[in-house]
């Protein structure tokens, strides 16, 4: 019993620090998005931040909705990966052996 308690609490951990780092990340895409749309000190911007401002707003934007729409996945995919078979595993009957021909 303890052992699976402290699975679950591992898989509990996982997922509370991915949800963390996925709200940071959401954080500063916003703020980026933010910056760029109220330019926020365009005065020292490149010249090319200028003039592409409006596009790099839609890519952060993009990048943002993505990350909010994969957000549930993501932390999924981290808390409980499955194991994948690989050579020379049958995960219905579990390890074969390699014979020479």
């Amino acid at each position: 019993m303890p052992r699976e308690h402290d699975a679950r609490q591992q898989v509990k951990r996982i997922a509370e620090r991915t949800r963390l780092y996925l709200a940071l990340v959401i954080v500063v895409l916003a703020a980026i998005a933010l910056g760029l749309a109220f330019k926020l000190g365009q005065a020292v911007w490149p010249a090319w931040m200028i003039a592409y401002r409006t596009q790099l707003i839609g890519v952060v934007l993009l990048f943002l909705l993505a990350t909010i729409v994969a957000s549930p996945i993501i932390v999924e995919v981290n808390s409980n990966p499955r194991h994948l078979s690989g050579p020379g595993h049958n995960p219905e009957q579990g390890p074969t052996e390699r014979r020479m021909p």
